[in-house]
């Protein structure tokens, strides 16, 4: 809320919390990237630092970009659900069937290809359509425009067209219809995992590869205080004390 990213996301007057903790899993990839920087700078050096990630500041630096519009402009940075778009087409649109799908028509050789794929010659031959600059200001025209023509095919041909003329598009998709995405699936970016419960699922893998792997699962999610014993025995700590420890309630033991 402080950062200016909740002001970003949400409509003006309702800041709203963006839709995954991104703050927190940026703030982490920062300490990480810091900690390696730090790492490679020790062999240079022979000597060792301090590393610090902020997540205060991490929101602020994802912000950055509103920031140096304004600085260079003058002009503040709408939140983005009302700020004017950099495409004349670039839009979510509802499909005959009740669903949504998000189409990009972001260049004039695009604009050439949708025009000619979902017959529309006048809009073409239209000069104040030509670029994609009239494009944007013309907006308020052309998207209900182009909803309508959209509003005629179902999700799946409308994927199916555009994904035979060439333009950007995509579902929108809920997390819980990942689980079985095919790109995911193909791609070995699903990794098995069984809950502390029992229970097998699949969660995204970290999103790299290495060495043409990626990286699996080392441990199932614990149970709480599944790893206590193993962990304080691994900082030094002997049987004794930690059965005093988990006595006195000071950590937490899921096994005897």
């Amino acid at each position: 809320m402080m950062g200016g990213l909740a002001y970003m996301t949400g409509p003006p007057g309702r800041p709203l919390r963006a839709g995954a903790s991104v703050n927190d899993v940026m703030g982490g990839m920062f300490a990480v990237i810091g900690a390696l920087a730090a790492l490679l700078q020790r062999q240079q050096t022979k000597r060792g630092q301090e590393i610090k990630s902020a997540l205060f500041e991490n929101c602020a630096f994802l912000v950055g970009q509103h920031m140096a519009q304004y600085a260079l402009s003058g002009v503040a940075a709408q939140p983005m659900p009302n700020r004017l778009s950099a495409w004349g087409i670039y839009d979510v649109f509802v499909t005959k069937d009740e669903q949504q799908m998000f189409v990009g028509v972001v260049t004039d050789t695009q604009w050439q290809m949708f025009c000619t794929a979902f017959e529309q010659p006048d809009w073409f031959a239209d000069t104040d359509l030509r670029t994609n600059n009239q494009r944007v200001a013309a907006r308020d025209r052309l998207l209900p425009m182009v909803g309508a023509v959209f509003a005629r095919y179902a999700k799946a041909e409308l994927a199916e067209k555009c994904e035979r003329t060439g333009l950007p598009y995509a579902p929108i998709t809920k997390p819980e219809e990942l689980f079985d995405d095919p790109h995911l699936v193909q791609s070995g970016a699903l990794l098995p995992i069984t809950t502390p419960a029992g229970a097998k699922t699949v969660l995204p893998a970290l999103p790299l590869e290495m060495d043409g792997r990626r990286l699996g699962v080392r441990l199932d999610v614990p149970a709480f205080g599944e790893h206590t014993r193993a962990l304080l025995s691994e900082l030094g700590y002997g049987a004794a004390e930690i059965d005093r420890l988990v006595a006195d309630g000071v950590v937490a033991s899921g096994t005897p």
